[in-house]
């Protein structure tokens, strides 16, 4: 079974969100994640800051940003 990348923390007032994926997934600063909220697309994210084992990403929308919470399920765009 492949590994669960989630949303960690939602923070809005700065528009950002971490999430577990980090460079040992092959993440890069630039890279758009989709966010799924019980199976639901939400929206899309874009990678800004890239560490060993988590990422954070900002809003590419105003309206994902209302919908995103902590535990929703993110996957790398295009993968």
């Amino acid at each position: 079974m492949p590994p669960l990348f989630i949303v960690l923390v939602v923070n809005k007032d700065y528009d950002f969100v971490v999430t577990n994926l980090g460079s040992k997934d092959g993440i890069n600063a630039g890279n758009i994640l989709s966010v799924y909220h019980k199976n639901k697309y939400l929206g899309d994210i874009k990678v800004e800051r890239v560490h060993d084992s988590m990422s954070a990403a900002g809003f590419t929308a105003t309206a994902v940003k209302e919908k995103i919470v902590e535990g929703d399920k993110v996957v790398r765009k295009g993968k």
